[in-house]
């Protein structure tokens, strides 16, 4: 015997309308799929830094606290006085040559040389020979100036920061014998002295007199018509640069002219190809 509770319901299933699911508010589920990914996101951040808290605390406790590490280069900067809004940070020294001293200098080796195309932008410079000195590098490039003839320019610093020196082989309104055309330079901030400068095509060879009574005979740049050299020297160094012809009879010879190392931060340059020095950036704190 069905009691009454059994067929009240019975009756209330057979004519009851079936079940229908509700729709949820707008963009209900994209929300709840953003909460629970940024719950899972926030879960692993907390993980993750509970374990490089815990490492960091343990190599912290096994050696001690790191001593803080000197800045590679100068960092006080100063305001340009003539480029408003530029910031020249100080360039640290790249050398400490005694007199007498031959710096170390190197051939080859630097991936980019450095090319000045901030002045004679128009000029098709090209660099024959590259390097380093104590170090920094350094590059050599040449180019046709027109009134000027063949020309160079040597810099030091891996973007010329370190200063220049550009020598032609012919200077205007500047008397004298054009077969040997030099330029002396001495850039403070190592201190290190250089000569850099043109042949004329009678040259056979360059060589350096030195007044100790020693002798260096320089390479031209290779694969040139014209006959660029550059020889590094210490900073008291003197004598004179000889040029010979190919018998060997002297054509020209041009004293060895700076005469000391130019002030710390300072690119000063002398002789008679010298058509301009580009002086180191810095500035004073």
């Amino acid at each position: 015997m069905i009691d009454l509770e059994t067929r009240l319901r019975e009756t209330m299933q057979a004519h009851a309308p079936s079940p229908v699911s509700r729709p949820m508010p707008p963009r209900t589920a994209s929300r709840v799929v953003r909460r629970r990914a940024a719950s899972i996101a926030t879960t692993l951040a907390v993980a993750v830094a509970f374990v490089l808290g815990a490492a960091g605390l343990f190599r912290y406790l096994s050696s001690g606290p790191t001593a803080p590490q000197p800045a590679g280069e100068a960092t006080v900067t100063m305001p340009s006085p003539t480029e408003p809004g530029v910031n020249f940070v100080t360039p640290a020294s790249f050398a400490d040559l005694g007199p007498g001293e031959w710096p170390t200098v190197e051939f080859g080796g630097v991936k980019d040389p450095y090319v000045d195309r901030e002045v004679g932008a128009d000029l098709n410079k090209s660099v024959v020979s590259s390097g380093f000195v104590e170090g920094t590098e350094w590059s050599l490039t040449t180019f046709a100036s027109g009134g000027s003839g063949t020309c160079g320019e040597l810099f030091v610093g891996e973007m010329g920061d370190d200063g220049g020196v550009r020598f032609c082989s012919q200077v205007p309104d500047e008397p004298g014998q054009s077969d040997l055309r030099i330029a002396g330079t001495s850039f403070g901030l190592g201190p290190v002295t250089a000569y850099a400068g043109v042949a004329s095509p009678a040259v056979a060879r360059v060589e350096f007199e030195l007044a100790d009574g020693s002798h260096r005979t320089v390479e031209f740049a290779p694969r040139l018509e014209a006959r660029l050299f550059v020889l590094f020297v210490p900073i008291d160094a003197a004598g004179h640069i000889v040029a010979f012809d190919r018998s060997g009879e002297r054509l020209a010879s041009e004293p060895m002219c700076v005469g000391s190392p130019a002030p710390v931060e300072q690119v000063t340059g002398c002789g008679n190809g010298l058509s301009t020095t580009f002086s180191a950036v810095s500035a004073q704190p």
